[in-house]
């Protein structure tokens, strides 16, 4: 298990109040390092306007970004920036206070 993986599970074990979980799905669309740059700067200048926020880069090419306290605006810019880096990439946003099931089916899936 990769260290952003086991780092990743350990944090949702124990959600914190208003805690989301943002994912790019870049390793589906083998981006350029260019357009990979691009969308982890998205989600740098998204952390700058949330209360606490971490990223990760997954063994499978995909981003996740955990983090609390950001507004929905700055959410829904990110993602959009993020989108439009990459043609055809659906960004998902995940209340895993609420639900962090499928954030960890996605992770058992990489090992």
């Amino acid at each position: 298990m990769s260290e952003a993986v086991a780092e990743l599970r350990a944090l949702l074990q124990k959600p914190q109040a208003g805690l989301r979980l943002l994912h790019l799905p870049l390793g589906r669309f083998n981006p350029t390092a260019e357009q990979r740059q691009a969308a982890r700067q998205a989600l740098r200048e998204l952390g700058k306007t949330a209360d606490a926020w971490r990223l990760f880069d997954m063994p499978d090419g995909d981003l996740l970004m955990l983090y609390q306290g950001a507004a929905p605006s700055a959410v829904q810019a990110a993602t959009a920036k993020a989108a439009g880096v990459v043609p055809g990439m659906m960004p998902a946003s995940v209340d895993v206070e609420a639900d962090a099931a499928p954030v960890l089916r996605y992770l058992d899936g990489l090992g």
